[in-house]
């Protein structure tokens, strides 16, 4: 009877202790899923999984990588699957005075659009104006280079980590761009895909976004959901290199 009494209290202990692992192991995150579309191929949908720390990107239907983004350490891990490899970004610090070209900024509340949670949904766009001088009076034209509707002052706390990952993303091209203005490397490819700073980001949540090079994207939900702390490891065995790195990091 004794060691029937004892048992039931290892087991007890011993589920308690399981279940206050399971909960710590897990914890709140943010899902955002997005409608994405770009040339050349089908509508494709995007999750991201935005934690206080981390970020993860994942493909719906593609399981042969994912993306993680280290916020504390600011680096981006682009894991495939395919090759057991893992592209490490890290942050390159940048400053937009250095764009070859002066972009012009509009920010303009859609008096149409409904409210989103409550909040005004305004327009963001960044462009550049080009002269005509084929015109007998010279004249300018617009040429809009980046085109965003965002919710103002919707989740603060995904929005910082969002434009922190953008930061990142825009270093790396940085790094490898030579900032000459040619046919392909247009203004709008600078301040759109190199210089991006995400500056929307502090005005607001976007949720529809239009670039340059015609990829666009959508916010179809957002919500709060439980994930295994896990979900944002990257594999330890797989080989790490780095754009422009001859050598792979180990």
């Amino acid at each position: 009877m004794i060691k029937n009494l004892l048992l039931l209290a290892f087991l007890l202990a011993l589920s308690g202790a399981i279940s206050a692992q399971t909960k710590q192991d897990t914890e709140q995150v943010y899902k955002l899923s997005y409608l994405e579309r770009e040339p050349g191929t089908d509508e494709y949908e995007v999750t991201m999984l935005v934690s206080a720390r981390y970020i993860r990107v994942d493909e719906e239907g593609d399981n042969s990588g994912f993306i993680v983004y280290d916020d504390k350490d600011k680096i981006i891990y682009s894991v495939s699957h395919d090759d057991q490899s893992v592209l490490v970004i890290k942050q390159h610090v940048f400053s937009i005075a250095d764009l070859p070209v002066k972009p012009t900024i509009e920010y303009l509340q859609l008096a149409d659009a409904p409210m989103v949670a409550g909040k005004a949904v305004f327009n963001y766009r960044v462009y550049i104006k080009q002269s005509n001088s084929e015109a007998k009076i010279d004249n300018e034209s617009e040429e809009t280079c980046l085109e965003v509707q965002l919710v103002e002052n919707l989740l603060p706390e995904v929005r910082a980590i969002l434009q922190n990952y953008q930061k990142v993303i825009s270093g790396q091209q940085v790094k490898m761009a030579d900032n000459k203005i040619t046919e392909l490397q247009t203004g709008c490819y600078y301040i759109d895909q190199v210089y991006n700073t995400g500056a929307y980001f502090e005005k607001g949540l976007p949720i529809q976004e239009w670039h340059s090079n015609e990829h666009s994207k959508i916010l179809t939900g957002y919500s709060k959901v439980s994930v295994a702390s896990d979900k944002f490891k990257i594999p330890q065995d797989y080989r790490q290199f780095s754009i422009g790195v001859k050598s792979f990091i180990k």
